[in-house]
């Protein structure tokens, strides 16, 4: 699941964005029984792993089902049945699973699993408790560190988030999701020489992550080398062609090195991927705005509004395109508008504008 955090720039500029990434780890079953005492059991038990490397995960929990009708206590059937539901999107009953393993077998990937089914149903406090105790049990669980490295960034405790990314990259040094993340928790402590580090250090270690190539384009970009964060974000939409976020982000880059007809080109692919993308609007309303091409960009500053009517920077924009056209009285009431909505920038442009 993809987290994106927005920041927004200079009044004429683009918008920065980099993609936080949970990576849905594959979660395991348990292996197969050889032979035991409670061979119908086991035999059942046997047959639902087939079905589960097999992927057919019905199957797979009928042959679960069956086995713990067998032998009720049956805790490999138990927990494997929770990866099952879990795999299901069954999460509560997943859940209900693992809490029956631990309470015969109090497992690390027990309780790592059962924090993942909390996560996903919202259950952050929960999931949180279950990764540390995973990590009680097992210190060099590199999952568990990661994904509670995860809630950690969503509660805002950077410095924590990046303690279990380092973390989880001590035990698992190839570990490329862990490297981006802890990058983005640098970006937001505005570490930016270190989050370029981490940036390049994952797509070293995987070049097939789109996403870590855009982000690694953001943090240059925010180091104002634009030439640099073109490149990137290149390779990211080769890596993945309907990233609308990269091209948007291309187009920010290209801006700031004064291409606007090539801001235009990526501005018109992100709007073609995203038809609502607010964002892709107002920038390339500024782009046209540079070629002074104001009734276009008028239009474009329109549809960011009508797309999101708190957008303050597009209000603040559409204020100084009026002011071009010589529309005085519309241009105010846009600085005032983009004023109210937390846009400094806008009473600014009042005090000085209008009377």
């Amino acid at each position: 699941m993809k987290r994106i955090i927005v920041f927004l720039i200079i009044v004429l500029s683009g918008t920065c964005l980099f993609a936080q990434v949970h990576k849905n780890d594959s979660t395991k079953v348990d292996t197969l029984f050889k032979g035991g005492d409670d061979q119908r059991a086991e035999m059942l038990y046997n047959e639902g792993i087939k079905y589960f490397e097999a992927k057919k995960y019905t199957s797979a929990l009928d042959k679960f089902n069956a086995s713990i009708v067998a032998k009720p206590s049956f805790e490999k059937a138990i927990y494997n049945r929770g990866v099952v539901k879990f795999e299901l999107k069954d999460y509560s009953g997943a859940i209900a699973d693992f809490d029956k393993s631990i309470q015969i077998n109090p497992s690390a990937k027990a309780y790592f699993n059962r924090g993942k089914a909390k996560q996903e149903l919202g259950n952050r406090n929960g999931a949180m408790e279950d990764f540390t105790h995973t990590i009680k049990l097992d210190a060099n669980h590199a999952q568990a560190y990661y994904y509670r490295g995860d809630l950690q960034f969503e509660r805002d405790s950077f410095d924590l988030a990046i303690g279990d990314f380092t973390l989880a990259i001590q035990i698992k040094s190839d570990y490329a999701y862990a490297y981006n993340d802890r990058g983005s928790a640098r970006v937001m402590l505005g570490k930016f020489e270190d989050a370029l580090a981490d940036y390049k250090e994952a797509v070293r270690i995987d070049p097939s992550m789109a996403f870590a190539f855009n982000n690694l384009g953001s943090v240059k970009k925010k180091l104002k080398d634009y030439k640099g964060a073109v490149e990137d974000y290149t390779t990211a939409v080769k890596l993945k062609p309907d990233y609308y976020l990269a091209y948007s982000n291309r187009g920010t880059a290209n801006y700031e090195l004064g291409e606007y007809d090539k801001a235009i080109a990526d501005y018109d692919q992100a709007i073609k991927l995203k038809s609502d993308y607010a964002y892709a609007y107002n920038n390339r309303g500024n782009a046209k705005f540079k070629k002074k091409a104001f009734d276009d960009a008028l239009v474009d500053y329109n549809k960011a509004i009508e797309l999101n009517p708190n957008y303050g920077y597009a209000f603040l924009n559409r204020g100084i395109n009026y002011e071009m056209l010589r529309k005085n009285a519309q241009a105010c009431e846009d600085w005032k508008k983009a004023s109210s909505l937390g846009i400094n920038t806008g009473e600014t442009y009042t005090k000085l504008q209008c009377k």
